[in-house]
């Protein structure tokens, strides 16, 4: 989302797009409600740095605090989990009681026994080339939707230096049933063998089109492949 980004600039046209991208996230949540979903995840760059004021971090938790569903968060490139991060000074109570944010650096799984699912992410320190995105990603267990989260490149020519890779190796090796990915600002589907993964696009209408941004609604449903569906959302 990069809510509180420097590069909205000042004045009246800074203000206009900041509110912007800010109806945009609420309409995510909204979204998200009207759909019945039964997990978000934001999978990375919530915020555009960490100079984040206690109004914009008031808004964000708030917003959050409405989604009737859990809502799993890991940090992305411009938010990273570093010495200088964030998350790090926020007390625990600061936290909407619905949001799990993943700050491990080599990664957590969430249970949520009720959907028969599990998610896995892990935090971002430096955006680097030796940062691996799905380093580290558990086994699938064959009892759970088995659920991921990556912020980084999809490379599809092999490796690079690019920072933070991903590759369609990874992806298929995981064995995993969906993995959310989150860097790329446009939607792309880069799903590999069984494995459906897939870049939602930005919801902010700035940084994708001037009419609309976009989720992915991702339906998990027994018996049948992984259905995806790309939702606008208006601002």
């Amino acid at each position: 989302m990069h809510l509180e980004t420097d590069t909205f600039g000042s004045g009246s046209r800074g203000e206009q797009l900041r509110d912007k991208v800010r109806r945009a996230f609420t309409s995510v949540i909204e979204t998200a409600n009207t759909r019945e979903a039964d997990l978000l995840l934001i999978v990375g760059d919530l915020f555009d740095s960490s100079r984040v004021s206690e109004e914009g971090l008031a808004f964000a938790f708030t917003t959050i605090a409405r989604a009737k569903m859990p809502v799993v968060m890991i940090p992305g490139n411009h938010d990273a989990h570093d010495e200088r991060s964030i998350y790090a000074r926020l007390a625990p109570e600061v936290l909407p009681g619905n949001l799990e944010l993943i700050l491990e650096h080599e990664g957590r799984t969430l249970h949520f026994h009720d959907l028969d699912a599990r998610v896995w992410g892990r935090a971002m320190v430096e955006h680097s080339p030796e940062y691996r995105p799905l380093g580290g990603v558990p086994e699938p267990d064959a009892r759970f939707w088995n659920i991921a989260m990556a912020h980084g490149y999809f490379l599809e020519g092999g490796e690079t230096e690019r920072s933070s890779p991903i590759t369609p190796h990874e992806i298929e090796r995981s064995g995993y049933d969906y993995i959310a990915l989150g860097h790329v600002h446009i939607f792309n589907d880069v799903s590999q063998g069984a494995t459906r993964a897939l870049y939602c696009g930005t919801p902010a209408p700035l940084y994708s089109s001037d009419e609309a941004g976009w989720v992915v609604v991702a339906d998990l449903a027994p018996g049948r492949p992984v259905a995806i569906e790309r939702v606008p959302i208006y601002s």
